[in-house]
């Protein structure tokens, strides 16, 4: 049984993901040593063994003496480095080599251990499928041990980020990194220290993104894509966005293209370009080029969200909900209950919110006198060894009975929209602000734009497309509608926009109507109707 975050890629993308990389039967692959760093079962060490012996055959070089320095692959699972061992084997005995020969090379080739932490030779090559496991599934220990060793792996990193930063560590000066792999590190927050790594000494020069693609033999959500990195920076990528229905029919094409990486590319299943390179920390948009060149007309052209009068933030969280939220309207004092909208109510259809946050703050962000309201004190002295066990209340001992956050009063009566945390789609909700927003969604309110013709602007396509292309999907691509991607959004000035159109907005949010709003949003941009 694989190892978790362990998943077998099919033969067609090891196949795809070595010729990206160049090692190829036409290659001088004797010439230094491939590293596979999460060998699983061979998937990749077959197909690298298989060509490492023609090219050997070729040469007349097909000897351990010759072939013994051209390979290391590291596992942490016993299971699988024998099976790769015996793939090897097999391999190599196709070839004509004795048994014993075999099994030497197998065992000089194939070692048990931890990639990350162990001592691993200079690589001309290093190709594979890293092992995709979530920050929250990795032990704290272990966790920390990489991130002694490994400066781009924080606590809330992904496993993969590892296995991408160690592996760039040992190329060669003309070395490359190819790795069929989850690629949420070019915009996401865990992604950043490894985007500064990549861009400061390195290039992307190759980013095949394929999401949806039938790639593994097992059903995955991880959205993966090919990327070949190596060494010098400054290179522009040669970017390819592959429909679910990209398979080995569409290799060639595809990998005639990467070759020249010149000019746009289009095929049936896949579309390609040319984009600027990686710079810094920042996160980059990734889409079909076509939208990326849209979008970025649109960003040439207006100004951010926060730029045109609109602000955004996060709901407030209490730190324990199970304490501090009550549906009991006679809990504590009234004045101490702070009516809350929750997202997840309204979108079960209980549209009435009966939520409320048991609130001890005061308008001016100080906290209230417990002795001033005796029904507050009674009730949170009675939580008070749970609440004074949270990381918020041991920072700050002498007001234990604080929430993470505090709300921010300027919000209350404030008509404004609402996201929820993830959706499928763009859908603000309304809010008249006679609810204060929970954490589980994001809020926008504007000094410059009616927030309902802002409603109709934000539910577009067009608008969604940035959300997309800068956002990191999850399963079943769904988006995530956090203020860090909200943030990337350009829309027009309200003033900028005639009031024909703003009165179109406004319509196609109250009615719901996408159609009405993506044809509004059109002329918002001004792009008329030839990008419908």
């Amino acid at each position: 049984m694989a190892e978790p975050g362990v998943v077998f890629t099919r033969d067609w993308v090891v196949d795809f993901v070595l010729d990206v990389a160049e090692y190829t039967v036409n290659d001088d692959l004797l010439s230094g040593c491939i590293v596979e760093p999460s060998c699983g079962e061979g998937a990749f060490l077959c197909r690298i063994v298989h060509r490492l012996c023609v090219r050997a055959v070729r040469e007349n070089a097909f000897a351990v003496e010759h072939l013994a320095p051209c390979v290391r692959a590291f596992d942490v699972n016993e299971a699988s480095v024998a099976a790769s061992k015996k793939t090897i084997q097999e391999v190599l005995v196709s070839f004509g080599m004795g048994e014993a020969d075999s099994a030497r090379l197998a065992g000089t080739w194939v070692s048990q251990g931890d990639f990350l932490l162990a001592s691993v030779p200079e690589a001309r090559w290093v190709v594979g499928n890293p092992p995709y496991v979530r920050a929250s599934l990795i032990p704290r220990e272990q966790r920390r041990s990489y991130g002694q060793v490994l400066p781009c792996v924080t606590m809330g990193s992904d496993l993969y980020v590892g296995f991408f930063e160690k592996g760039l560590e040992v190329l060669t000066k003309d070395g490359a990194l190819c790795y069929i792999c989850s690629d949420r590190w070019l915009q996401n927050r865990y992604g950043s220290r490894l985007r500064a790594f990549v861009s400061k000494s390195y290039s992307l020069d190759v980013h095949v993104r394929m999401h949806g693609v039938d790639a593994f033999e097992d059903v995955v959500s991880a959205y993966p894509a090919v990327s070949l990195i190596r060494r010098g920076a400054g290179r522009p990528i040669r970017y390819m966005d592959c429909h679910p229905r990209f398979s080995m029919g569409d290799v060639a094409a595809a990998e005639t293209w990467i070759v020249s990486g010149e000019g746009a590319y289009q095929s049936l299943n896949a579309t390609a370009d040319v984009l600027p390179p990686l710079c810094g920390s920042g996160s980059i948009p990734l889409a079909a080029p076509e939208k990326l060149r849209l979008l970025g007309d649109i960003a040439h052209r207006y100004p951010l969200l926060e730029d045109a009068g609109v602000r955004l933030g996060i709901g407030v969280a209490s730190g324990c909900d199970e304490v501090y939220i009550t549906e009991d309207p006679n809990l504590v004092e009234k004045d101490r209950m702070l009516p809350l909208f929750f997202m997840r109510d309204w979108r079960a259809g209980r549209r009435e919110g009966t939520k409320c946050l048991v609130n001890p703050w005061n308008d001016d962000g100080t906290l209230v006198n417990l002795d001033d309201y005796p029904k507050l004190k009674g009730y949170l002295e009675e939580n008070e060894e749970r609440l004074k066990a949270r990381r918020v209340a041991k920072d700050h001992p002498n007001s234990w009975y604080r929430t993470l956050d505090k709300p921010d009063y300027s919000l209350m009566g404030r008509e404004m929209l609402l996201f929820p945390d993830m959706a499928t789609r763009s859908d603000p909700v309304y809010s008249d602000g006679s609810r204060y927003p929970h954490h589980n969604c994001y809020w926008m309110t504007s000094s410059e734009w009616d927030v309902r013709a802002l409603g109709g602007l934000m539910m577009s396509d067009l608008v969604e497309g940035y959300v997309d292309a800068f956002g990191v999907k999850m399963r079943g691509s769904t988006l995530r509608f956090q203020a860090q991607y909200l943030r990337m959004v350009h829309i027009p000035r309200a003033a900028d926009v005639d009031e024909a159109t703003r009165r179109e907005l406004v319509k196609a949010f109250v009615t719901g109507s996408r159609e009405r709003a993506n044809h509004a949003s059109r002329r918002a941009y001004g792009l008329g109707e030839t990008h419908a």
